[in-house]
């Protein structure tokens, strides 16, 4: 006879049975209409509910992160529906695009994490880590995740997530690590690189007690509010393809966007 037991998923996150739904130990019911869904989040995420500063402050970043026009993600989704992807594999299609250089505050979070941890190792104060990093990565010609956008160059999102972080009290180690590496900026550069959205993100959502990887969480959960609305705004007023030729505009896959002019490959051969 085995000792072992059958099958099941263990988790501390949730279980149901037939006439209730429990998550992190509280029944769904009564979290409903008692607490906002950032507040949500943080509980599903860090097993705890949030202090009411850091639940403000969960709000504003998911409010701040939720649209950004045209970007990576958004494209994706669109081109995705315009081939008649349904709305969940086509908002699946932009999260996928979420990476490196888009959505990106779990980078910027574990560049600052890094500093702090070398300032403790090498018996630096987090101010000669943060410039010394950024000395570093300038010399290895690396860039630095949560620093410039190429959009914006200085990000709006970024002061009035740190306006508010400042304001609930939420700011800490994390944020002034971020300042530090931005004012080093300017003498490693010879220029201002300005912290963005995402890597102001990073900082507070550090500050808040957040890890990296949920930080990336809080980022897909929030911007899939604007994928939806993408899909559904490309399925209800354009045609499928963004190929028609009687189109008010040149689409992305019109034939004339795809013939020789814009072809530099070899010259047309025979096998």
């Amino acid at each position: 006879m085995s000792d072992q037991k059958p099958f099941a998923w263990e988790t501390g996150i949730a279980w149901k049975n037939r006439d209730h739904i429990v998550v992190r130990g509280y029944d769904v019911n009564e979290l409903t209409g008692n607490i906002s869904f950032a507040q949500h989040f943080h509980l599903v995420m860090r097993g705890e509910l949030p202090t009411p500063e850091v639940g403000a402050m969960t709000d504003a970043i998911m409010v701040n992160m939720a649209e950004h026009a045209m970007s990576p993600s958004s494209a994706t989704v669109r081109f995705a529906t315009s081939g008649g992807a349904d709305l969940n594999a086509a908002v699946a299609a932009g999260v996928a695009s979420i990476g490196r250089l888009h959505g990106t505050a779990d980078r910027p979070a574990e560049m600052f994490l890094s500093v702090a941890a070398r300032a403790g190792q090498d018996g630096l104060s987090d101010e000669e880590a943060a410039v010394m990093t950024v000395a570093e990565m300038r010399e290895r010609r690396e860039r630095m995740p949560g620093y410039h956008h190429a959009q914006h160059i200085r990000d709006p999102r970024t002061a009035r997530l740190l306006e508010l972080s400042d304001s609930l009290g939420v700011s800490g180690r994390y944020v002034a690590v971020a300042r530090a590496m931005e004012d080093a900026t300017e003498n490693v550069f010879g220029r201002r690189v300005w912290l963005n959205g995402p890597g102001a993100m990073g900082c507070v959502g550090l500050d808040m007690g957040y890890e990296p990887l949920q930080l990336k969480a809080m980022f897909i959960v929030c911007r899939s509010l604007s994928l939806c609305a993408h899909s559904i705004e490309e399925v209800t007023r354009e045609k499928g393809w963004r190929a028609s030729e009687n189109s008010d505009m040149v689409q992305p896959l019109a034939l004339r966007m795809q013939g020789p002019d814009h072809y530099d490959g070899p010259a047309d051969r025979t096998l």
